[in-house]
Protein backbone atom coordinates (compact mmCIF):
# COMPACT_ATOMS: atom_id res chain seq x y z
CA UNK A 1 0.00 0.00 0.00
CA UNK A 2 2.78 2.31 1.13
CA UNK A 3 4.82 2.04 -2.54
CA UNK A 4 1.39 2.94 -3.95
CA UNK A 5 1.06 5.44 -2.11
CA UNK A 6 4.55 6.80 -2.91
CA UNK A 7 4.16 6.09 -6.61
CA UNK A 8 0.71 8.01 -7.11
CA UNK A 9 2.81 10.82 -5.65
CA UNK A 10 5.63 11.39 -7.51
CA UNK A 11 3.03 10.90 -10.89
CA UNK A 12 0.71 13.76 -9.32
CA UNK A 13 3.91 16.15 -8.71
CA UNK A 14 5.46 15.66 -12.17
CA UNK A 15 2.12 16.24 -13.97
CA UNK A 16 2.21 19.46 -11.51
CA UNK A 17 5.81 20.50 -11.80
CA UNK A 18 6.95 19.57 -15.40
CA UNK A 19 6.88 21.47 -18.41
CA UNK A 20 3.92 21.13 -20.96
CA UNK A 21 1.52 20.48 -18.27
CA UNK A 22 -2.03 21.58 -19.21
CA UNK A 23 -1.97 25.38 -17.96
CA UNK A 24 1.21 25.73 -18.62
CA UNK A 25 2.79 27.54 -21.94
CA UNK A 26 3.63 25.31 -25.11
CA UNK A 27 7.27 24.20 -24.89
CA UNK A 28 8.08 26.64 -27.87
CA UNK A 29 9.60 29.89 -26.74
CA UNK A 30 7.73 31.82 -28.85
CA UNK A 31 4.07 32.13 -29.54
CA UNK A 32 3.54 30.84 -33.04
CA UNK A 33 0.51 32.62 -33.81
CA UNK A 34 3.04 35.93 -33.94
CA UNK A 35 6.01 34.51 -35.17
CA UNK A 36 6.31 35.09 -38.97
CA UNK A 37 6.21 31.98 -40.97
CA UNK A 38 8.25 31.87 -44.42
CA UNK A 39 6.77 30.11 -46.83
CA UNK A 40 9.52 27.48 -47.88
CA UNK A 41 10.58 26.27 -51.68
CA UNK A 42 8.55 23.56 -51.94
CA UNK A 43 5.35 25.98 -50.79
CA UNK A 44 5.65 24.00 -47.10
CA UNK A 45 5.15 26.77 -44.16
CA UNK A 46 8.23 26.91 -42.21
CA UNK A 47 7.94 27.89 -38.45
CA UNK A 48 11.44 29.07 -37.61
CA UNK A 49 10.76 28.66 -33.78
CA UNK A 50 13.30 27.49 -31.37
CA UNK A 51 12.32 24.84 -28.99
CA UNK A 52 12.97 24.77 -25.21
CA UNK A 53 14.07 21.99 -24.26
CA UNK A 54 17.70 20.21 -24.45
CA UNK A 55 19.26 19.31 -27.26
CA UNK A 56 20.87 16.04 -28.57
CA UNK A 57 20.33 12.63 -28.70
CA UNK A 58 16.77 10.95 -27.46
CA UNK A 59 15.60 7.14 -27.90
CA UNK A 60 12.60 5.49 -28.08
CA UNK A 61 10.80 4.30 -24.77
CA UNK A 62 10.02 0.42 -26.15
CA UNK A 63 7.70 0.21 -23.65
CA UNK A 64 5.88 3.66 -24.22
CA UNK A 65 5.66 3.39 -28.04
CA UNK A 66 3.48 1.44 -30.95
CA UNK A 67 3.96 1.16 -34.59
CA UNK A 68 0.76 -0.44 -36.51
CA UNK A 69 -0.27 -0.62 -40.08
CA UNK A 70 -2.94 -1.16 -41.62
CA UNK A 71 -3.77 -3.39 -45.39
CA UNK A 72 -6.47 -3.89 -47.17
CA UNK A 73 -7.86 -7.08 -47.63
CA UNK A 74 -9.50 -8.35 -50.65
CA UNK A 75 -10.73 -4.75 -51.16
CA UNK A 76 -12.90 -5.51 -47.80
CA UNK A 77 -11.77 -4.61 -44.72
CA UNK A 78 -8.89 -3.09 -43.25
CA UNK A 79 -6.39 -5.59 -41.26
CA UNK A 80 -4.57 -3.98 -38.87
CA UNK A 81 -1.11 -5.57 -37.23
CA UNK A 82 2.07 -3.97 -35.11
CA UNK A 83 5.67 -4.21 -34.67
CA UNK A 84 6.75 -6.08 -31.48
CA UNK A 85 10.19 -5.00 -32.20
CA UNK A 86 11.36 -1.30 -32.91
CA UNK A 87 13.99 1.32 -32.79
CA UNK A 88 14.13 5.39 -32.89
CA UNK A 89 16.46 7.96 -32.22
CA UNK A 90 16.14 11.60 -32.48
CA UNK A 91 19.03 14.13 -32.43
CA UNK A 92 17.25 17.39 -31.70
CA UNK A 93 18.42 20.70 -32.28
CA UNK A 94 16.60 22.82 -30.46
CA UNK A 95 17.90 26.46 -31.99
CA UNK A 96 16.24 25.34 -35.65
CA UNK A 97 14.07 22.27 -35.36
CA UNK A 98 14.38 21.18 -39.10
CA UNK A 99 17.30 20.58 -38.65
CA UNK A 100 16.99 17.80 -36.11
CA UNK A 101 17.26 14.20 -37.51
CA UNK A 102 15.36 10.92 -36.81
CA UNK A 103 16.09 7.17 -37.41
CA UNK A 104 13.55 4.80 -36.55
CA UNK A 105 13.45 0.67 -37.95
CA UNK A 106 11.61 -2.35 -36.77
CA UNK A 107 12.02 -5.91 -37.45
CA UNK A 108 10.47 -7.24 -40.16
CA UNK A 109 9.22 -10.08 -38.81
CA UNK A 110 8.29 -9.01 -35.48
CA UNK A 111 4.70 -8.06 -36.96
CA UNK A 112 2.33 -9.20 -34.38
CA UNK A 113 -1.60 -9.55 -35.50
CA UNK A 114 -3.74 -11.30 -33.22
CA UNK A 115 -5.22 -13.50 -35.76
CA UNK A 116 -5.71 -17.04 -35.05
CA UNK A 117 -3.32 -19.60 -37.20
CA UNK A 118 -5.12 -22.77 -37.61
CA UNK A 119 -2.16 -23.93 -39.66
CA UNK A 120 0.34 -23.32 -37.00
CA UNK A 121 1.14 -20.83 -34.70
CA UNK A 122 3.30 -17.76 -36.27
CA UNK A 123 2.33 -18.88 -39.58
CA UNK A 124 0.12 -15.86 -40.89
CA UNK A 125 2.36 -13.26 -39.04
CA UNK A 126 5.21 -14.83 -40.92
CA UNK A 127 3.07 -14.55 -44.49
CA UNK A 128 2.29 -10.94 -43.31
CA UNK A 129 5.85 -9.94 -42.53
CA UNK A 130 6.31 -11.41 -46.38
CA UNK A 131 3.60 -8.79 -47.81
CA UNK A 132 5.76 -6.56 -46.32
CA UNK A 133 9.33 -7.90 -48.16
CA UNK A 134 10.79 -9.67 -44.86
CA UNK A 135 12.41 -12.31 -46.85
CA UNK A 136 15.02 -9.43 -48.85
CA UNK A 137 15.30 -6.61 -45.47
CA UNK A 138 14.81 -7.98 -42.36
CA UNK A 139 14.55 -4.95 -40.57
CA UNK A 140 12.76 -1.73 -42.30
CA UNK A 141 14.23 1.40 -41.55
CA UNK A 142 14.01 4.74 -42.37
CA UNK A 143 16.29 7.89 -41.98
CA UNK A 144 15.12 11.71 -42.55
CA UNK A 145 16.09 13.89 -45.09
CA UNK A 146 13.93 17.00 -44.70
CA UNK A 147 11.84 18.07 -41.92
CA UNK A 148 8.96 20.63 -42.82
CA UNK A 149 7.04 22.57 -39.88
CA UNK A 150 3.54 23.15 -40.74
CA UNK A 151 2.47 24.62 -37.54
CA UNK A 152 3.93 25.30 -34.02
CA UNK A 153 3.54 21.52 -32.85
CA UNK A 154 3.47 19.66 -36.14
CA UNK A 155 5.65 18.29 -39.31
CA UNK A 156 6.36 16.82 -42.60
CA UNK A 157 8.87 14.59 -41.94
CA UNK A 158 10.45 13.15 -45.37
CA UNK A 159 12.90 10.20 -45.33
CA UNK A 160 14.78 7.26 -47.32
CA UNK A 161 12.39 4.19 -46.31
CA UNK A 162 13.93 0.80 -47.12
CA UNK A 163 11.66 -2.13 -47.05
CA UNK A 164 12.29 -5.12 -49.63
CA UNK A 165 15.78 -4.29 -50.07
CA UNK A 166 14.95 -1.08 -52.12
CA UNK A 167 14.98 2.47 -50.63
CA UNK A 168 12.90 5.22 -51.70
CA UNK A 169 11.34 8.79 -50.15
CA UNK A 170 8.16 8.66 -47.56
CA UNK A 171 6.75 11.42 -45.54
CA UNK A 172 4.69 11.16 -42.53
CA UNK A 173 2.88 13.66 -41.01
CA UNK A 174 4.04 14.19 -37.25
CA UNK A 175 2.36 16.21 -34.31
CA UNK A 176 4.62 17.21 -31.25
CA UNK A 177 2.71 15.84 -27.87
CA UNK A 178 5.15 17.59 -25.82
CA UNK A 179 7.75 17.28 -23.08
CA UNK A 180 8.20 16.88 -19.46
CA UNK A 181 10.63 15.17 -16.77
CA UNK A 182 9.25 11.95 -15.94
CA UNK A 183 10.64 11.10 -12.34
CA UNK A 184 10.05 7.42 -12.91
CA UNK A 185 11.84 7.28 -16.19
CA UNK A 186 15.16 8.55 -14.03
CA UNK A 187 14.25 12.41 -13.76
CA UNK A 188 15.18 12.67 -17.76
CA UNK A 189 12.75 14.39 -20.06
CA UNK A 190 10.61 12.69 -22.41
CA UNK A 191 9.32 13.72 -25.32
CA UNK A 192 5.95 12.42 -26.88
CA UNK A 193 5.06 12.25 -31.03
CA UNK A 194 2.15 11.33 -33.12
CA UNK A 195 2.78 10.25 -36.08
CA UNK A 196 0.88 8.64 -39.49
CA UNK A 197 1.35 8.40 -43.32
CA UNK A 198 0.98 5.65 -45.94
CA UNK A 199 3.08 4.17 -48.81
CA UNK A 200 2.53 2.27 -52.08
CA UNK A 201 4.35 -1.45 -51.15
CA UNK A 202 4.53 -1.73 -55.10
CA UNK A 203 6.72 0.72 -55.06
CA UNK A 204 9.19 -1.31 -53.42
CA UNK A 205 8.71 -4.20 -55.54
CA UNK A 206 6.28 -5.49 -52.75
CA UNK A 207 4.04 -7.50 -54.43
CA UNK A 208 3.65 -10.75 -52.84
CA UNK A 209 -0.60 -11.93 -52.33
CA UNK A 210 -1.85 -9.46 -54.51
CA UNK A 211 -4.34 -10.87 -55.09
CA UNK A 212 -5.34 -10.82 -51.36
CA UNK A 213 -4.30 -7.64 -50.28
CA UNK A 214 -3.62 -4.21 -51.39
CA UNK A 215 -0.87 -1.94 -52.33
CA UNK A 216 -1.49 0.75 -49.78
CA UNK A 217 0.27 0.22 -46.51
CA UNK A 218 -0.97 3.34 -44.06
CA UNK A 219 1.38 3.52 -41.12
CA UNK A 220 0.26 4.92 -36.79
CA UNK A 221 2.84 5.39 -34.95
CA UNK A 222 2.75 6.52 -30.93
CA UNK A 223 6.07 7.50 -29.45
CA UNK A 224 7.78 8.58 -26.62
CA UNK A 225 11.57 9.46 -26.62
CA UNK A 226 14.02 9.55 -23.87
CA UNK A 227 16.66 11.70 -23.10
CA UNK A 228 20.16 10.25 -23.22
Amino acid sequence: MRAFVVAAFLVVSACASVQGAENAPPPFSTDAAAAPTAPSLDGVADYPIPVDLPAGAYRIDPNHATVLFRIRHMELAWLTARFNDKDATLDLDPTDPSRSRLTASVATASVSSGVADQQGEGRFDHTLARVLGADATPRISFTSTAIHRTGAHTAQVTGDLTLNGQTHPATLDVTFDGGRVDPLRGGSMVLGFSAHGSIDRSQWGVNNWSAFVGNEVQIVIEAELIKA
